[in-house]
């Protein structure tokens, strides 16, 4: 098959259109699922009857439950990908997730509850480490950031299915369901998207893509090993520190913004909960989502344009400045927070997209899979700092500490990021190739 382009996208041999609009419509409905459950189980357990003391112990649990899996689970769901494709395990991850999504809300106890949590984990693992892999393999080397930029703009507009599906309870109860029947349409509504999403991916993505580790049928142990090995190279580590700071990046915004601004419009202005979410939460989410918009088409457009140790440090001094800036806000309800959050959106999504797109460079194509579950392990590990971390500093510190903490964190990947492109411009011999690959740094 000739070399197709689409969207400014040159895709790799053998990857025509079909295959990577499919890939973004999986990507659509992979990122939909990342954040629903934050979205949607509140209400759940509230008509589960779990007590208000018990609901916040239990979703602090299922939440660190479903990172340990994601830490435990990614590195072997890539091992696994390089040895039999990338197509079944992004199939399988996005099926079981849709099933355990559809039963969680027929939990009878907080056992089954736990256990159909799992079920959602392992195949979020699956699923998530498949959407970080694809875009490596489907993107020419030149295109490699502009891929990344439109994977980071579909998972942004997925962002939206969890408020949307988040308004069906009240539309089914307003039918006549009652409350817990509700929640559970809800839910086989969100599991029939993965589903749905599973059979369009076995369709529309592209076959077994031939690699190293699997012609010579190396064990999967063999596999996660070498993809552990990726990490000596200088520019793969750096994208795991990137990887690690970005995603800790997203998990604090989406975590502690809408918290902050409801307890102060609770607390300072006297408006009820539901006031302060539509009136100061609501717009401020939607700027930082805009940011991610504009960032994501921005950073793509850049990592292709600029070596991608280069667009690392644009993208983590960026993030250091801004993260570090909440700091200086007192009243998160003041105008000029809209502004600041906005350019936050431009900043996490760029840290974002480039460091997926300076791992998928570096990432040996006979360990791709392996290199980059690693990759995805060191983003479950600041999605946990970010989260767990964050809200001990959120309630014994202040509201802006999660932030200034992450901003401090960012300032440590930009200070590595440019201290690895001077050496990388020196020609230090140990940064010049990719262990177990033939990619040069010549750009970097």
């Amino acid at each position: 098959m000739a070399q197709q382009h689409w969207l400014g996208v040159h895709l790799a041999p053998s990857i025509s259109r079909g295959n990577f609009a499919t890939y973004l419509f999986a990507v659509f409905i992979s990122s939909g699922y990342a954040g629903a459950l934050s979205v949607l189980q509140p209400g759940l357990l509230h008509v589960m009857g779990i007590a208000a003391d018990t609901q916040a112990m239990l979703t602090g649990y299922l939440g660190a439950l479903q990172e340990l899996v994601f830490i435990l689970l990614l590195g072997a769901a890539g091992a696994l990908s390089d040895r039999i494709g990338r197509r079944p395990v992004y199939v399988f991850g996005l099926a079981l997730t849709g099933i355990g999504f559809a039963l969680y809300p027929h939990a009878s106890s907080i056992a089954q509850l736990v256990v159909f949590r799992l079920l959602v984990a392992v195949g979020s693992a699956a699923m998530i480490g498949m959407m970080v892999t694809v875009v490596a393999d489907y993107a020419d080397e030149n295109s490699r950031g502009r891929a990344n930029g439109l994977q980071a703009l579909a998972a942004t507009l997925g962002a939206f299915i969890p408020p949307l599906l988040a308004t069906l309870p009240r539309v089914f109860t307003g039918k006549g369901l009652d409350e817990l029947a509700a929640q559970q349409l809800t839910f086989a509504v969100g599991g029939a998207l993965g589903l749905l999403a599973a059979v369009i991916a076995f369709a529309g993505l592209a076959p077994k893509l031939l690699n190293a580790a699997a012609s010579t049928r190396e064990s999967i142990k063999s596999t996660l090993l070498g993809g552990l090995r990726a990490a000596r190279d200088p520019q793969t580590a750096l994208s795991y520190g990137a990887a690690f700071i970005s995603r800790g990046d997203l998990a604090v915004t989406g975590a502690f913004i809408s918290l902050w601004l409801v307890q102060y419009g609770t607390r300072e202005l006297g408006l009820s909960a539901s006031e302060a979410m539509f009136q100061l939460a609501v717009p401020r989410v939607l700027a930082t989502v805009a940011g991610a918009l504009l960032g994501s088409m921005m950073m793509g457009f850049i990592a292709d344009r600029t070596s991608r140790v280069t667009a690392v440090a644009m993208a983590s001094g960026l993030a250091a400045a801004v993260y570090s800036a909440v700091f200086l806000v007192s009243d998160p309800s003041a105008n000029w927070v809209v502004g600041l959050l906005f350019v936050m959106g431009i900043a996490e999504i760029s840290a974002f997209v480039s460091s997926q797109a300076l791992v998928g460079q570096q990432a040996p194509e006979a360990y791709r899979g392996a290199t980059i579950g690693f990759f995805g392990v060191a983003g479950a590990f600041g999605i946990l700092l970010g989260t767990s971390g964050g809200g001990v500093l959120f309630a014994k510190i202040s509201p802006s500490a999660p932030f200034v903490l992450f901003g401090a964190l960012n300032f440590a990947v930009f200070v590595w990021s440019l201290w690895l492109r001077q050496r990388l411009h020196q020609g230090t011999p140990e940064t010049q190739q990719v262990p177990g690959s033939a990619i040069s740094t010549s750009q970097s």
